[in-house]
């Protein structure tokens, strides 16, 4: 091999290894990378072609200037393309939820097919790192297999790629495969949230990883040609131009077919139960709300009288200890009672535990009823008896229920906005409910926004921190407190407008609700720069008092929530509202305040997707109290996919593109 077609070789090796093997840098994305790469081969060729290789006598200046050129061209995509990241696993994780085993079986192929592209770049790579110490024989066999028309060459495998994605022949009703992936996912797998991914970002990522195969596939045939060309096997223009209008159609078709997909691909993303419930760490409650209590009917009036009956005690309080029976043996309620009912005159108790939230673990009338789950008693159970007064009198013992805000109870949610740092660029990456001390908190994770919406995960903000009680502190300015009247909060589930990002959320009060709240942020997708000054409050501001009111979730013989053997679905709708109440008398003695609260984080898998809203919604079913969990919503990046068709030999390579497709988070 001669000294100039030696350096030609090298030349080539680094430039096309470079532009297809580094680092990937999230601020850009497919298209503009497949622009990059494709402008950068063009201008390759142009060197070559302006080569002369049986010119023996070609002064070695004019070699390295070449090579100075073509290193040159190279510099600035290098620092940005970081690295190509094929995400396989992601087809697999999409294929092991897929019910038809046709269209699973075409999800394993597609990924072995990915797998072979890149099993093919990385030898590549190992051919441009050894490249000193190879015969030309071994390059020039690997030049040949990766254009042959043999099906399974390089050639053919990205032709199966793009068959298996896009081709409407190969489904029924023309749809591609990632449309017939969304049905799929609509009919039989409502809830994704196991995946941690909203089914658009999931389309939206099997896009980006066949794109990125495209472009390895491309980058590597088109140095091919450059490689046989330099070893004097032909001239290989047309082929090049018919190998660069070839990607060109497929990458259109591509994109036409991610973007008929992700429009109706749905955006929200929120939480399954857990394979385990953990209290503290996948949800936590509001107790002692409204409380099951027994109390007889002689203490919940001033002149000690059983005149009454216990349907009489709508609304009572505790006047005393009468004679020092069953109530010397439990705490009084401080608070108010409230709709009393009659179940039995005589009972068995068992008390809780002195450090539970609840006052009774169960409790068996005479009668037979029961109210929880009978068993064993740590504490051994109580008899109690109702009894007759003067002969006229009968004094019951009623089954109540008690609104005592004291010490024990964990009943308030912070007013206080949770916003992103916009001055600083910064986007909300992850929302949270937590509580601190008996104060249930919005958190927020954020992220810095860079060009064409990549966003770099960054931390969970500090939440501000306050106990109710403490100096300073105000009702309604920074917290508000559930009570009897005072216990609906809105399930409302709210997006920006388009342009616009998530950058604040919070709670605020609508009359006797506790309403949720986002900010939205207009910003400029090309740059990444937010408008932080043209930032807005959105909310849904529905009352009773419209024509069209909120309607009421209600929650129907509600067990405890983490009782449940199989994940709630989310069954409540945007504009309904739903009370925190009661567990129910006969599954829980009503000792518990549900719906409880997912604690869970609402982030991507990845961490750092850009979202445009956010949601309070109910998790439940008949029979269970639920959870009160927040979603949100990714950002739509269809409008932003538009492929664009490599430009000709030697047309104008300077030119910007206005539009461009999304980054691979």
């Amino acid at each position: 091999m001669s000294a100039q077609l030696h350096r030609v070789i090298v030349v080539l090796l680094l430039a096309f290894a470079n532009l297809t093997n580094a680092l990937y840098d999230e601020a850009v994305e497919i298209i503009h990378i497949g622009k990059v790469i494709s402008e950068d081969i063009i201008k390759t060729w142009k060197l070559v072609d302006s080569t002369h290789f049986n010119d023996e006598d070609l002064p070695p200046i004019l070699i390295k200037n070449n090579e100075k050129k073509v290193m040159s061209m190279l510099k600035h995509i290098n620092s940005r393309i970081q690295r190509l990241d094929l995400d396989v696993n992601q087809i697999g994780s999409v294929a092991c939820k897929i019910t038809s085993q046709r269209l699973e079986s075409q999800l394993n192929l597609l990924a072995e097919l990915i797998y072979q592209v890149e099993a093919t770049h990385q030898l590549y790579i190992e051919y441009e790192k050894n490249q000193n110490g190879l015969e030309q024989m071994t390059l020039e066999d690997f030049a040949k297999w990766c254009v042959s028309h043999d099906p399974s060459a390089l050639r053919g495998l990205l032709e199966r790629i793009h068959s298996l994605s896009i081709n409407p022949n190969k489904h029924p009703m023309g749809r591609s495969l990632l449309e017939l992936i969304l049905k799929n996912l609509k009919d039989q797998h409502p809830d994704l949230c196991d995946l941690q991914l909203s089914p658009h970002q999931l389309i939206y990522d099997m896009y980006n990883t066949i794109s990125l195969t495209e472009i390895k596939g491309y980058a590597m045939m088109q140095f091919s040609w450059m490689l046989l060309r330099v070893y004097g096997r032909g001239n290989f223009t047309q082929e090049a131009s018919l190998t660069r209008q070839r990607y060109g159609q497929r990458t259109n078709q591509t994109a036409a077919a991610a973007r008929a997909a992700l429009s109706q691909a749905k955006r929200d993303l929120y939480r399954c139960d857990p394979p385990q419930h953990i209290e503290g760490e996948t949800y936590d409650q509001v107790t002692r709300l409204l409380q099951g209590y027994i109390e007889n009917e002689v203490d919940m009036n001033a002149d000690g009288t059983c005149r009454e009956n216990c349907a009489f005690y709508t609304l009572a309080q505790n006047h005393g200890c009468f004679k020092d029976q069953f109530c010397s043996k439990q705490p009084a309620c401080k608070g108010r009672i409230i709709d009393c009912q009659f179940v039995d005159s005589d009972m068995w108790v068992c008390p809780a535990s002195a450090k539970s939230n609840r006052r009774y673990e169960w409790i068996e009338y005479e009668n037979g009823r029961t109210l929880g789950r009978v068993g064993s008693c740590m504490r051994g159970t109580t008899k109690v008896d109702s009894w007759w007064r003067w002969l006229f009198w009968h004094c019951s013992y009623c089954m109540c229920l008690c609104d005592d805000a004291d010490f024990r109870s964990h009943r308030y949610f912070s007013l206080h906005e949770c916003t992103s740092d916009v001055k600083n660029n910064k986007v909300i990456t992850g929302v949270r409910l937590v509580k601190h001390g008996k104060v249930f908190h919005l958190q927020i994770s954020e992220g810095t926004l860079s060009e064409r919406g990549s966003i770099t995960p960054g931390t969970w903000v500090p939440i501000k921190k306050f106990d109710p009680f403490e100096s300073g502190i105000k009702e309604g300015v920074d917290y508000h407190t559930l009570t009897y009247e005072r216990r609906a909060i809105d399930l409302d589930e709210l997006d920006s407008p388009a342009g616009h990002v998530l950058t604040g959320v919070r709670f605020s009060m609508i009359g006797s609700h506790l309403h949720f709240e986002i900010r939205s942020t207009p910003f400029n997708y090309a740059t990444g720069r937010l408008a932080y000054d043209k930032s807005q409050w959105i909310s849904n501001d529905n009352t009773d008092g419209t024509d069209t009111p909120r309607s009421r979730l209600e929650l129907h013989y509600p067990d405890i929530p983490s009782r449940s053997h199989v994940s709630l679905p989310v069954d409540s709708k945007h504009d309904q509202y739903v009370e925190f109440t009661h567990s129910d008398f006969d599954a829980d003695a009503a000792q518990s305040t549900v719906p409880f609260i997912d604690v869970q984080p609402v982030q991507t898998l990845k961490g750092g997707a850009l979202l445009s809203g956010a949601g309070v919604v109910h998790r439940g079913a008949d029979g269970n109290g639920g959870f009160i969990a927040l979603k949100v919503f990714t950002y739509d990046f269809s409008r932003h996919i538009q492929a664009e068709t490599p430009v000709n030999e030697y047309y104008d390579v300077d030119t910007d593109t206005t539009e461009l497709m999304p980054p691979l988070n």
